[in-house]
């Protein structure tokens, strides 16, 4: 074998145990109550994520929320602390802008929903919820909208 084709097989043998390796990205957070429903960023040693946390909260995250075509990307339901993680299987989901949107919903509580830049690890979503009536709705599909009014 030439030098060449050595260091194409070093660098393709590299390329192959660097995206094995590759674990999919996960959005850490918190639910919590407070005087108004919102989501925001925090850094992870924010105290209020010691906060007691609210059960029992949909989450979903969807990519490019302005547009026709958003992708809900993850979702789940807080634990009994509150906390909640969502993997995301997104092609660069960490390291590139991804414009996204978190809507969080349960029963008695005031819908949250909150546009926003994948964040970091380091960094978690943390929910405040306001006691309201809750399973409000809160965003459209719009191709759903397109289907249904296009008859």
């Amino acid at each position: 074998m030439n030098h060449i084709t050595r260091l194409a097989l070093l660098a393709l043998s590299c390329i192959v145990i660097a995206l094995g390796g590759c674990s999919p990205y996960t959005l850490k957070g918190k639910v919590i109550t407070g005087d108004i429903s919102y989501a925001a960023l925090v850094d992870q040693s924010d105290a209020r994520l010691s906060d007691t946390g609210v059960p029992g909260v949909a989450i979903e995250l969807w990519t490019d929320p302005e547009k026709l075509n958003r992708k809900q990307v993850a979702s789940t339901v807080s634990d009994g602390a509150g906390e909640f993680s969502m993997s995301v299987n997104e092609v660069g989901a960490g390291f590139l802008n991804y414009d996204c949107a978190v809507i969080a919903k349960g029963a008695g509580i005031a819908p949250v929903s909150q546009t926003f830049r994948l964040p970091p690890s380091s960094q978690r979503l943390l929910i405040i919820v306001r006691k309201g009536p809750g399973d409000g709705p809160l965003h459209e599909d719009l191709m759903e909208e397109f289907r249904r009014y296009s008859r």
